[in-house]
């Protein structure tokens, strides 16, 4: 599929230096209650109940894997499922919207940077998107320096709404298009 048009059908493996990112399957319903069953993940991210089940993680993977750019974030080392990461077709064509979390134990080791870095790229040169959105929750500004070092810009403010806490929170929204200086994608994700 190109163009970022219609819904995905498979995703390729991504790898970089310390990860590799692959589509979810059943065998990670564990790990995704693991991380983002934690009050402390699930906070900071939009479209995750709290609390999160197995129900909710089979709905995951049945309902919005097949229909979005998704993915596992792996260990090289040891296939330990540490995270996810995912761009969500936008119904503008050539625009997607990025997300991510990664568990509480793995935080602030530029995981997240390393895996967004990935699937930016492949966004921009795999499915030939124009313009990556995202956006994150004002209270966690770890996220915006995650989206920072990957380029993204501030184009607003708004309220966005948040499963868990069941209401909407002021958030900060964010633009990399792909005609943006491509440097920005070759830096060492550990800046």
């Amino acid at each position: 599929m190109q163009n970022g048009e219609g819904p995905p059908k498979d995703r390729p493996v991504l790898q970089t230096e310390r990860l590799l990112l692959r589509k979810p399957n059943a065998g990670d319903i564990g790990s995704i209650i693991a991380i983002v069953g934690d009050w402390e993940v699930a906070r900071r991210l939009a479209r995750v109940p709290h609390p999160y089940g197995e129900k909710d993680a089979r709905f995951f993977l049945d309902m919005i894997v097949p229909n979005e750019w998704v993915w596992a974030v792996t260990l090289r080392v040891s296939d330990e499922v540490v995270g996810i990461v995912g761009l969500t077709p936008d119904r503008e064509p050539g625009v997607a919207e990025l997300g991510y979390y990664v568990g509480r134990a793995h935080w602030r080791q530029g995981i997240a940077t390393e895996a967004a870095r990935a699937v930016v790229g492949h966004g921009f040169q795999g499915l030939r998107l124009r313009t990556i959105t995202s956006g994150y929750f004002a209270d966690n500004p770890v996220s915006g320096r995650v989206l920072a070092k990957l380029g993204f810009d501030e184009i607003g403010r708004s309220e966005r709404p948040c499963l868990a806490i069941g209401s909407s929170v002021p958030s900060i929204d964010v633009c990399l298009a792909a005609d943006r200086d491509a440097s920005v994608l070759d830096r060492d994700s550990r800046r």
